[in-house]
């Protein structure tokens, strides 16, 4: 049983709602993956919110692709940091274009690790003054299966190798993450401008025992398990949402999209 913290706290709220946090110690950085950018909204909100921007491998293609179009003009403002990864995605005209105007392109050879975990560890290479790293995770879980499966093992990965990196994973229309704590207090879940009121409880590690308060349909002491019950589509009814759960499970909320003339 992977062990868990006394208390935890969190505000998704903040990433899509705040003005850019980067003169704050624990500003986020972004990691975009190989997989489409549904929304460009809600895409430039949090890169605003973030201080480090990577992509692993191919997802400098969807980054640039991103931009065709009626967004063309605004490619030369989302230069990436770095992308990083085996590179065997990386098509020659991205990598060309962001090559002459200096990000930083390196090649990680492990066959053995994916390109999430390449970047993930080329993150936590760049120092940090806050204790706990936030990383905001550019996803998606509308495809294949295995891929959708595949992105849920590698948040669980990482949340058991490296505790004090905090994922948010920023899905088509959700925001998923991992409560590691036996005492969880989620805050700003009515924010109506960017969240529906649905909501899911996913025990992801295994069998789970959780309670929770609100939610419209709350419980206690309740055993959770793939295959037996499971709390989804719930409904937020109340700002703040408690869970406690003796193993750490996986949190998702529906979002909705970002009108561009009211956030930029």
């Amino acid at each position: 049983m992977n062990s868990l913290t006394e208390s935890s706290e969190f505000n998704p709220a903040r990433f899509l709602t705040e003005h850019a946090l980067t003169g704050d110690p624990s500003t986020p950085d972004l990691l975009i993956l190989n997989q489409p950018i549904a929304d460009f909204a809600a895409f430039a909100h949090l890169w605003k919110q973030t201080r480090y921007r990577i992509c692993a491998d191919g997802g400098a293609n969807r980054l640039y692709d991103m931009c065709n179009g009626d967004h063309r003009a605004q490619r030369a403002d989302y230069l990436p940091s770095a992308i990083h990864g085996d590179l065997d995605s990386l098509r020659d005209d991205v990598r060309e274009y962001y090559a002459v105007r200096g990000v930083e392109i390196t090649q990680d050879h492990d066959q053995y690790s994916t390109d999430f975990g390449k970047a993930m560890n080329k993150i936590r290479a760049v120092e940090s003054s806050s204790p706990q790293r936030e990383v905001l995770v550019l996803g998606t879980l509308g495809g294949r299966v295995d891929q959708g499966l595949g992105l849920l093992h590698e948040m669980i990965r990482e949340h058991k190798q490296n505790p004090t990196t905090r994922l948010w994973l920023f899905s088509e229309r959700s925001v998923s993450f991992i409560l590691g704590s036996r005492h969880n207090t989620l805050k700003g879940l009515k924010s109506e401008e960017v969240f529906t009121k649905y909501v899911g409880i996913i025990p992801i590690y295994g069998p789970a025992v959780i309670s929770t308060s609100g939610l419209e349909w709350n419980v206690e002491a309740w055993d959770t398990s793939m295959g037996t019950q499971v709390s989804a589509n719930n409904h937020v009814v109340e700002d703040e949402v408690k869970i406690d759960t003796n193993v750490p499970v996986l949190f998702t909320i529906e979002r909705k999209q970002i009108a561009v003339e009211s956030q930029f």
